[in-house]
């Protein structure tokens, strides 16, 4: 234990043993509680705390790692309740409190300085000569006036200074037939981004007037920002936010994805690092230098936000030691496509990159290089391109210094656990040190879950990167951490994902049934059996102008002779069955047309209620953000008040024109069998006992692929059917 800790107790308290024990009580917060002897008694033993420690360190150390009448971490109350203030008191220059592996919350967030600079970037997007500056905010500790240093949390978050909600109401229409393609292979080389550097780059840096070293601004209102960075803000690291180009406050032209996008992201990180200026406003030239900052930087959020700091942390920029990516985009292509096919986030359908640069930017920029994205999306072709390849992370995960925490939830069909698998994998390919929770939840936070303490796992995380507190982060907690779906309370925790208990299966077809492959009796006969069904958009019992998807839904599981798909089903499961990983399907089939999408899905059928991703407050101002920083509510996923027939697990497209790749159509010959091969959306879901397994081969999906209005006739070979997972 810190010797300063030590000198904050009141040794007068501690002379006899019965002194003590009312001291430890009154620290556990039973000071104005009258309790009797066995109450007291109690109290210490439940928390394993033994009054006959040989020293009052050890005692002392146990109480404050041990929990306060109110469940809560004893010292992290007394914290927030000033009974450490003494140890910066008697210091010149503050320190942050650490204690049990973790900063401490000893500073108070109500009195933190708030202040606005305008980061100069390397660009100038908007043409009037001069390099863009970008609207920061930081709020730092009062005790960095001191010649306190302090790491930072930085946040990009385009969404912040507001946004053009209109965009949205005219999306891209997804009512449309698919066209033909004629074959031309193409060479990654070929569509391959270049990399050399941006061509709005500007070298006519400003000229400093003058110097300050605070630039204190009033609180404004900042969009999809938690509250959580408060608990950080109270234990010692700086929060920093910025929107960056081309949104209300900046200057130049934002442009979702881009390589400018990744220039100033960094360019704040490069502040912090004292490599870059920033000016007290737009005009007057004052420099402001980050003198308060020791250089390290963590980058965190969720959707866009995370998505940024992949995207920062691909350049190798220095100083970013750490990224905590929520819900986070790897590679823009598999968000807005997917294998050749125009798709869209769950619910989003008709949104794409040109519509999310609009709904971000100043409405004085206008439709400024909206023409050329548009162009470069292509909506009509699907392929994987230049300017998707601009917009792929991946492949530049080996450029990655900072430490990965990856955080994403099972059932986010915004951004897809494609983006989170596809990243873990490469993280690990690249030894970087990586870690990944996986949770029940769709396109959110996790910061007050209940049953997992998920504020004391980052705390730690960052108090490691960020301070280099030795606390062994990396060995106590584990790679992986996966919520179960069946109660969500139980969490497995293992070193990889999938973890080495699932098995590999491959399941076959046969007659209607779902069967695995080593269940099949190998006669020698291989005759082709065929079934029939239709992409028929109009006859599934879609409606599209009243789009309801659950009812179009339910008829594509449990419809009874329904000519738009195909089903097969396992039968009735003796045990409970997981999946883990990666799921993929492939089979040969044939169609009357030269254009068209195939999709797959895997349901667990079987009424029950199930976990669903629909959260309820457990308990009301449960979870501490610090020091006179407020409260977060207790969260909890909830049980489907109604049971429910079946559950999508998961799901995936192609288009038929690419088949061999999503950077190049193959010509499709009508009436011809043609071998496909597909990933669906990992996943981790555990199917109960007694229910069944459910494999449903269709064409377009009406919540997520382009909706023709031709009808397109398909022959499975049912033979071919082979879907490949792993479980136990």
């Amino acid at each position: 234990m810190n010797k300063d800790i030590l000198k904050c107790l009141d040794k007068d308290r501690m002379i006899s043993m019965e002194n003590k024990k009312e001291y430890i009580l009154e620290l556990l917060g039973y000071k104005d509680i009258t309790l009797t002897e066995d109450e007291k008694n109690e109290i210490l033993e439940i928390r394993k705390i033994d009054l006959k420690e040989q020293s009052d360190e050890i005692l002392f150390t146990n109480v404050f790692k041990s929990w306060d009448k109110n469940s809560r971490n004893t010292f992290e109350t007394l914290c927030e309740n000033g009974f450490f203030d003494k140890i910066n008191d008697e210091k010149e220059i503050p320190e942050v409190l650490t204690f049990n592996g973790k900063l401490q919350p000893i500073f108070s967030y109500k009195e933190c300085l708030l202040e606005k600079v305008y980061v100069e970037t390397s660009l100038d997007t908007d043409g009037d000569g001069k390099r863009d500056l970008i609207e920061v905010f930081v709020r730092r500790p009062k005790e960095t006036l001191k010649g306190m240093k302090v790491p930072a949390i930085y946040v990009a978050n385009p969404y912040m200074m507001s946004c053009n909600e209109e965009v949205y109401e005219n999306m891209h229409s997804v009512d449309k037939n698919l066209k033909t393609f004629s074959e031309k292979k193409i060479r990654y080389e070929k569509i391959k981004s270049k990399s050399f550097r941006s061509k709005f780059y500007c070298e006519n840096e400003r000229v400093s007037k003058g110097k300050t070293e605070v630039s204190l601004t009033q609180e404004e209102p900042l969009e999809c920002i938690t509250e959580w960075y408060k608990y950080y803000n109270s234990r010692g690291v700086a929060s920093v936010f910025s929107a960056g180009l081309g949104t209300k406050g900046s200057e130049g032209v934002n442009c979702t994805g881009s390589k400018e996008e990744k220039e100033w992201t960094i360019a704040v990180i490069e502040w912090l690092n004292g490599k870059r200026k920033a000016y007290t406003n737009l005009t007057d030239n004052i420099e402001i230098k980050a003198e308060w900052c020791t250089g390290k930087v963590a980058m965190c959020g969720k959707s866009y936000l995370g998505t940024l700091s992949i995207a920062a942390a691909t350049t190798g920029v220095e100083g970013l030691k750490t990224i905590i990516p929520e819900a986070a985009i790897s590679n823009w292509y598999n968000y807005y496509r997917v294998n050749g096919v125009t798709g869209a986030p769950l619910g989003w359908q008709g949104d794409d990159a040109d519509l999310l640069t609009k709904y971000c930017r100043a409405e004085k920029i206008g439709n400024k290089f909206l023409p050329e994205m548009i162009e470069g999306e292509n909506r009509n072709n699907g392929n994987y391109n230049e300017f998707w390849d601009e917009r792929n992370y991946l492949k530049d995960i080996n450029k990655v210094k900072a430490s990965v925490f990856i955080v994403h939830g099972l059932n986010d069909w915004n951004v897809k656990t494609t983006h989170c698998k596809l990243l873990w994998d490469k993280l690990k390919k690249y030894n970087i040190p990586s870690k990944i929770i996986l949770h029940q939840g769709d396109h959110i936070y996790i910061q007050n879950l209940k049953g997992f303490d998920f504020n004391d796992i980052m705390n730690r995380w960052l108090s490691y990167w960020l301070y280099g507190i030795q606390n062994d982060v990396l060995n106590k907690i584990p790679d992986v951490m996966i919520q179960s779906n069946l109660d969500s309370l139980e969490w497995e925790r293992s070193q990889s994902w999938p973890s080495k208990n699932y098995q590999e299966k491959v399941f076959k077809v046969d007659g209607e049934k779902l069967i695995k492959s080593e269940d099949v009796e190998a006669d020698g006969k291989s005759d082709k059996k065929v079934k029939k069904f239709i992409d028929d958009i109009d006859g599934s019992g879609f409606d599209r102008e009243e789009r309801d998807y659950n009812k179009w839904r339910d008829r594509l599981v449990l419809g009874e002779r329904e000519k738009h798909r195909i089903i097969y089903r396992s039968g009735v499961l003796e045990e409970d069955v997981t999946i883990s990983g990666d799921v993929r399907i492939e089979f040969c089939a044939s169609a009357n047309k030269n254009r068209g999408v195939l999709s797959a899905m895997l349901v667990e059928i079987g009424e029950r209620r199930r976990l669903s991703e629909e959260q309820i407050v457990t308990e009301k101002e449960k979870i501490s953000l610090g020091r006179d920083a407020g409260m977060m509510d207790e969260v909890d996923f909830k049980f489907e008040e109604n049971p429910s027939k079946y559950r999508v697990i998961t799901r995936g497209h192609i288009n038929i024109q690419n088949r061999r790749s999503d950077y190049y159509k193959n010509r499709v010959i009508p009436k011809t069998y043609h071998r496909y091969s597909f990933e669906m959306v990992p996943t981790q879901y555990t199917l109960k006992k007694g229910s069944e397994l459910g494999l449903v081969i269709y064409g377009s999906d009406v919540e997520i692929t382009q909706r023709p209005f031709e009808k397109t006739v398909y022959f499975l070979d049912e033979e071919s059917v082979r879907l490949h997972l792993k479980m136990k």
